[in-house]
């Protein structure tokens, strides 16, 4: 009766033959009865006002507890010690074909060289990109820690202890991560593309507007300059990181909003079936 994915950018995607492998028809065919319904989060667990797995916690209005969980950051993952140091945080399945991992391990490499900046990479998957992140620490020694596996609590201290967050997904029906980036006042570095697309909005340098950056082109190079953009940001224009921070910290992307739509939703659907 009615058709529904993770997010309204995923059900326009899934109406293309680049994105819908061959059900674009069909999907087209439902008109306006294929719709995209955002995921939530689970704030209980992803709250930093209350998450019981790092090491302070903290709120929009003291981020004196963000500071602390970036020391332990950087502690845990043999980055150097200086709070005035960017850290982007990588919490992913190591995977090509929809991550996009295979083009953030290539940007890496010139970013390290070239910016003064640090990653925290948390991942595995496959063998090959396994290797290449584990490689990436003994590369660029206090500037990339890497740990190939997967911690829930390393899970979390990323999120709060990073200042960004990339996510160079190809295609990404939903995310979470990003969601949960925003509420720990971590800024997203997305593709637009899927729920990344709808969850993060663009920031504009004019009216210091915006929870993150987002580029459009799945490459190396669009990964680079647009890491390159936050972190200019991060050092030339503070005050802007500090608003766009209370700005991804007030986003509610929870499931209660998400929960009414598909209660709209269901209702829609038996309707439709009784008018018939």
């Amino acid at each position: 009766d009615i058709v529904n994915t993770v997010s309204p950018t995923y059900a326009r995607e899934t109406r293309t033959p680049a994105f819908a492998y061959g059900m674009a028809p069909r999907l087209n065919d439902k008109g306006d009865t294929y719709v995209g319904i955002l995921n939530g989060v689970d704030y209980a667990d992803w709250n930093p006002a209350v998450d019981a797995l790092i090491p302070a916690r903290y709120t929009p209005e003291d981020l004196s507890g963000k500071a602390v969980c970036k020391a332990e950051l950087q502690k845990t993952f043999l980055l150097e010690a200086d709070p005035d140091i960017p850290v982007v945080g990588v919490v992913s399945r190591l995977e090509k074909e929809q991550k996009g991992l295979d083009l953030l391990a290539t940007a890496v490499e010139g970013i390290a060289r070239n910016m003064r900046v640090q990653f925290a990479i948390l991942g595995s998957g496959d063998k090959g990109l396994e290797g290449v992140y584990r490689q990436l620490p003994a590369r660029y020694p206090g500037r990339v820690g890497s740990y190939i596996g997967f911690d829930n609590r390393l899970a979390h201290l990323v999120e709060a202890g990073s200042d960004f967050f990339v996510m160079p997904s190809r295609y990404e029906p939903c995310g979470l991560n990003q969601m949960y980036s925003l509420k720990y006042g971590t800024l997203p570095i997305v593709r637009a593309t899927g729920g990344l697309n709808d969850t993060v909005e663009q920031y504009d340098e004019r009216t210091v507007t915006g929870t993150g950056f987002k580029f459009d082109e799945p490459s190396a190079r669009a990964i680079y300059y647009t890491v390159g953009w936050a972190v200019s940001t991060y050092y030339d224009r503070r005050p802007h990181i500090r608003q766009m921070i209370q700005n991804a910290m007030a986003q509610d992307f929870g499931w209660e909003a998400s929960a009414r739509q598909y209660e709209r939703l269901y209702e829609r659907a038996v309707a439709n079936k009784k008018a018939l």
